[in-house]
């Protein structure tokens, strides 16, 4: 795979079999997630600017291409984690050690990091690309409010020890409708609703990459310019 918004593969290395080491891109802003750790320590400001729009925006390249591929490809493992910066801001997806090729209309589930994941991933039934675009709406919403997916339902729903709702729970609960990724009031209103829409139960509502690539970029010429 050859795409500017995806971290270059450039070899392998080893001394032996059993440490072999492969080699790529050097990205030296580090990942998402590290970053936006930072912005909710310092109390950076919540909601979509320019720059968070941009982030997602490279991302939404990527996944565009990967699911135009032929077959397919879905990467399955979308999270902040897995997209890098470089000293630009400018961002690249990574970590494709569980992505796929699509050869069926769709494919079975046990895959992903769970907070990221989308329903029906969860309940083990088969899904295809918009499963990714879950995925990308929870990343949307980290760029929002910088916290971790579901941080804030977590903090609301506390057991009468004072004890956070568990990951399982909260998990239980998005799969049923009942709990979602938080956004803030802060965003143009075509991001707030592309995010929205981007974490649907229903697979069917939610936006291609194509869609939300092209979403982005309106939102980049008219609300965010």
């Amino acid at each position: 795979m050859d795409h500017p918004r995806i971290v270059h593969f450039i070899g392998v290395a080893w001394d032996s079999l059993s440490d072999l080491c492969v080699v790529m891109e050097y990205m030296e802003g580090g990942d998402l997630r590290t970053l936006l750790t930072g912005y909710e320590a310092s109390n950076h400001p919540v909601g979509i600017n320019h720059e968070k729009a941009t982030i997602a925006l490279h991302v939404c390249h990527a996944l565009t291409y990967l699911h135009s591929l032929s077959p397919p490809v879905i990467h399955r493992d979308l999270k902040s984690c897995n997209i890098l910066l470089n000293h630009a801001m400018e961002a690249k997806v990574i970590d494709f050690g569980i992505s796929r090729e699509r050869m069926d209309q769709t494919m079975t589930a046990g895959v992903g990091t769970s907070l990221w994941m989308a329903p029906e991933v969860m309940l083990g039934e088969k899904y295809d690309d918009k499963a990714d675009m879950f995925s990308f709406g929870v990343v949307l919403s980290e760029l929002d409010v910088h916290t971790l997916p579901y941080a804030q339902a977590k903090e609301k729903n506390r057991d009468p020890n004072g004890r956070r709702m568990p990951d399982a729970i909260i998990l239980q609960q998005v799969a049923m409708g009942r709990i979602s990724v938080a956004f803030s009031e802060s965003n143009p209103m075509s991001i707030a609703e592309l995010g929205k829409a981007c974490v649907s139960v229903d697979p069917g509502l939610r936006p291609t990459a194509a869609e939300a690539l092209y979403k982005l970029q309106v939102a980049l010429a008219q609300e965010l310019a």
